[in-house]
């Protein structure tokens, strides 16, 4: 198994002049060519290298499981996701336990404590 010395050159004078991703960048692009992701090589991946700003959104969304791995779905599955948002806002705002002037941050957490099953009892409804 000879190396090609030309590939080991380059790659050196990558990594001297500061261009040390430009082979890591290469094999994400072909993990992410492929139909469906490889989580687990995806998961590998980010773990060791850092992972480019134009596919860092994409791998995350995939690894925290927002996105399946196939790529034909990402778009259903995205307008799925901002169908269901819209609903949950709607219920938090008609429960009012949020309004328009409630900041984001605020609105995301009432958002998960709604989907978990945590959320607190409105304090303005006594029973």
């Amino acid at each position: 198994m000879t190396e090609d010395p030309q590939r080991n050159f380059r790659s050196v004078y990558y990594e001297k002049v500061g261009f040390r991703g430009v082979e890591e960048k290469k094999s994400l692009e072909i993990l992410l060519k492929d139909d469906r992701l490889d989580i687990e090589k995806l998961c590998t991946f980010s773990q060791r290298f850092p992972l480019p700003s134009m596919y860092r959104t994409l791998v995350w969304k995939v690894l925290l499981g927002i996105l399946p791995p196939h790529h034909e779905s990402h778009t259903f599955v995205m307008k799925y996701r901002r169908e269901q948002y819209k609903d949950v806002y709607h219920a938090l705002q008609v429960i009012r336990f949020i309004s328009e002037s409630t900041p984001q941050v605020e609105v995301f957490l009432r958002i998960y404590q709604l989907e978990s099953g945590k959320l607190p009892r409105n304090p303005s409804f006594p029973l």
